[in-house]
């Protein structure tokens, strides 16, 4: 495991130069990098001896101590996706990155995030008394049934079909559509976001495939129907959650739609029918991030929570286990120059829970 990390880490601090370079960023600007490893899960990240640190043995490194090394920026790393809602169980833990970012003071919000998984939250206008942070729920499959079927079809040269250049050119089988979704009901299962991808993974998108393949389907009939097939879930659990979580008599103004499936012209063109006239679909581009952004905007979130925290702790060790988000940090050339500009902002105490998040792009 440790070799295995030292390679991520000299990848991950190659893709960083190399990203700086390509967009004209001095390397020494940089004070944080925050990233996510969700194929590593925490149990196998190695952790050097107490007899000995990183420094005197740099071949007992985690792949954060690693970018941190070549890099010299300080590195937090293994954050969550999202944060969860406020609970009795656990108060400190904040809203989702949805609610920061779409939060608007008097309309009524609904954020679809059509990734590999499905994810639709809810964000009621600040001005309203509801005092818990709205909720976000995995509703089923996103794109992992369509890039599935596109690797299927295509014998793996393809592995997206963003503009629906597939589906488009195929005739949608209805009834496999209408059979599949009445025998699985991802309203009634509510799975870990641990174990989401496999219960909504690729051994039912096999399943449809084989159904097609038995009615004797075209490649481009097969990636409609299960095109089809997730635009309509996607419609039915946007019902759902309306029906479940907004009052009586309440309506949605405006719904974002980002990820990977928000460029699918079939998905979005199925949505904006099916969905009632009155209500504005929206990209997230309109509010300065594009689409495929979000997780990256989240991870720098997550990532600044980390270090606002750390901060101000006394103890500085070399990984610091964060109260908000599960992760780590390792501290790099201008760790004291960014832990005192903190401590000046905040005149030494520890901040309030971040509310909302504005991001400001400049324009060339």
């Amino acid at each position: 495991m440790f070799r295995v990390h030292s390679t991520l880490g000299h990848m991950y601090s190659a893709a960083i130069r190399c990203f700086c370079s390509n967009y004209n960023i001095p390397i020494e600007r940089i004070h944080l990098i925050a990233s996510r490893a969700d194929s590593i899960p925490p149990s196998v990240v190695p952790s050097a001896p107490r007899s000995f640190t990183t420094e005197q043995d740099p071949s007992h490194q985690s792949w954060t101590a690693v970018v941190a090394a070549e890099t010299d920026i300080t590195t937090a790393t293994n954050m969550p996706a999202t944060r969860r809602p406020v609970n009795e169980r656990d108060p400190r833990a904040g809203p989702p990155i949805d609610s920061l970012l779409l939060r608007h003071p008097s309309k009524l919000r609904i954020c679809v995030t059509i990734n590999e998984l499905l994810h639709i939250t809810v964000i009621p206008p600040s001005e309203s008394s509801q005092t818990r942070p709205p909720p976000s729920s995995v509703c089923g499959p996103g794109t992992i049934f369509i890039d599935y079927a596109m690797r299927y079809a295509t014998s793996n040269q393809l592995e997206h079909d963003h503009d629906a250049a597939y589906s488009s050119r195929g005739k949608i089988h209805h009834h496999v559509v209408k059979q599949f979704l009445e025998n699985n009901d991802y309203s009634i299962r509510t799975p870990p976001l641990s174990m989401a991808t496999e219960m909504f993974g690729h051994h039912e998108a096999q399943g449809v495939i084989d159904e097609c393949l038995f009615l004797g389907m075209s490649d481009y009939d097969m990636i409609a129907t299960i095109t089809r097939i997730t635009a309509e879930n996607i419609v039915r659990q946007y019902r759902r959650i309306v029906a479940t979580y907004c009052k009586e008599g309440q309506e949605v103004d405006e719904i974002f739609i980002c990820g990977p499936g928000a460029r699918n012209t079939d998905i979005i063109d199925h949505l904006e029918e099916s969905l009632p006239e009155e209500i504005t679909t929206r990209p997230l581009d309109d509010i300065g991030i594009p689409g495929d952004a979000k997780e990256a905007v989240c991870c720098a979130q997550l990532g600044l929570e980390m270090v606002l925290k750390c901060a101000l702790s006394e103890d500085e060790p070399l990984n610091t286990n964060n109260h908000n988000a599960s992760g780590s940090i390792v501290r790099g050339k201008h760790w004291k120059e960014l832990r005192d500009h903190v401590v000046c902002f905040s005149d030494g105490k520890e901040l309030p829970a971040i509310q909302r998040i504005v991001v400001n792009r400049s324009v060339a």
